[in-house]
């Protein structure tokens, strides 16, 4: 018999009297499983003594004693509390190692199609902005491949004078242009054009004062 599976044994047996015992004392803990089986409580203690308060002194425990022990836990004999926890434990493992393999697939599965939804996603102008589109159906507007950044900060815009052209600290521009002949089209974000494909430029103060209206033609653009 195994020291550290009879010491398993012990602890549980402890364990069990004291949820039914009012006195947790070592005396009367022993007395009351005492009464379930056939030991006497000074053998009880003196397993007491050895497998939980650590006392050496206490010689090699024999069959019969641990036998009784694990009737007290319901158990036939020693051999079939071992075989019983053993296969417990066994269960166990492949329970959790089905759990990790389970968790790998499934998180396999969510970056899978993860990156499959990022594959299929196109992106379309409408006007003045970007949309996402399935890159599978047709459109009748020109359809790119999905680019996040362009999708949420490119924008075409309207401005005037209130507009903030450039940055109040480094004078880095803050809206770029398209220009064709007298048309002029401003946008939000650097890079090409949303239709043509033109690389768009970064605004001047040359291009504002000649290109940005003075006011708006609403009633509150005018002073008073």
């Amino acid at each position: 018999m195994k020291e550290a599976i009879i010491k398993e044994i012990v602890e549980k047996v402890f364990q069990n009297a004291e949820r039914e015992c009012s006195k947790d004392s070592k005396h009367a803990l022993s007395n009351l499983i005492a009464e379930s089986i056939s030991l006497s409580p000074r053998t009880i203690e003196r397993l007491y003594d050895k497998y939980l308060e650590g006392k050496e002194s206490i010689g090699i425990q024999n069959e019969h004693t641990i036998n009784e022990l694990c009737k007290y836990l319901n158990y036939d004999s020693y051999a079939a509390y071992v075989k019983q926890n053993n296969k417990t434990k066994t269960d166990v493992k492949k329970l959790k190692v089905f759990a990790v393999v389970s968790l790998i697939v499934v998180v396999g599965l969510i970056l899978g199609l993860s990156e499959k939804n990022k594959e299929t996603l196109c992106m379309t102008w409408k006007g003045d902005h970007f949309e996402k589109v399935a890159c599978s159906v047709n459109y009748k507007e020109k359809v790119v491949p999905l680019d996040e950044v362009r999708l949420h900060n490119l924008k075409k815009i309207d401005v005037d004078l209130t507009t903030d052209f450039f940055d109040e600290t480094t004078r880095q521009p803050l809206i770029w242009y398209y220009k064709s002949g007298n048309k002029i089209e401003f946008y939000t974000a650097p890079g090409l054009h949303p239709v043509n494909g033109k690389t768009l430029k970064a605004i001047t103060e040359h291009i504002v004062d000649k290109y940005v209206p003075v006011h708006t033609y609403e009633a509150s653009s005018f002073t008073e």
